[in-house]
């Protein structure tokens, strides 16, 4: 439920919704560098192997790891490669069909971050490996940068409701 009220030229919001807790991994690493991740939803496997085989390509990556976290739906990939922030932002916007928030939260907070953990049951599972012959630069031991976070949960349903003034009607999402 998300509450709105506003105040001339200020807004006061309050919100309230199911989260689940889950564990993740950032994508920076301890020298400064960053890993490559990818998460894409409502996509199939196939368009997200094409998409990461044209990145791959491009890039001249080494191994990249798809996992799936919502069956023949949601996905998220790894490359063990240490590229610089700019590099990290340039590859995954690059990629299609990447998630969009997935994207922009990452580039907000300056580092990219990954479920490791079940979310309502769901484990990620390892569903395809993209190979190279490039070799890899480092290892799923070397992250460190780990993080527990809220997120919400696949059947969510809300209310919204604007108590301020305007012609916004209360609607419900």
């Amino acid at each position: 439920m998300i509450f709105k009220i506003r105040f001339g030229k200020y807004r006061l919001t309050i919100t309230l919704s199911p989260v689940i807790d889950v564990l993740g991994v950032n994508s920076l690493m301890k020298d400064g560098t960053h890993i490559l991740m990818w998460d894409w939803d409502n996509t199939t496997l196939e368009r997200v192997i094409a998409g990461l085989n044209i990145t791959q390509l491009l890039y001249d990556l080494p191994n990249i790891y798809v996992l799936e976290t919502l069956k023949n739906k949601n996905y998220m990939a790894y490359c063990f490669v240490k590229v610089t922030w700019a590099k990290a932002k340039e590859i995954i916007a690059a990629t299609p069909n990447v998630c969009e928030n997935f994207y922009k939260w990452g580039v907000f907070r300056r580092k990219f971050t990954l479920r490791i953990s079940p979310k309502e049951g769901r484990w990620p599972r390892l569903v395809h490996i993209l190979t190279s012959p490039r070799p890899e630069e480092c290892t799923v031991k070397d992250l460190d940068d780990f993080v527990q976070y809220e997120t919400l949960p696949r059947n969510k349903k809300g209310v919204f409701i604007n108590l301020g003034s305007g012609n916004r009607q209360a609607r419900r999402i």
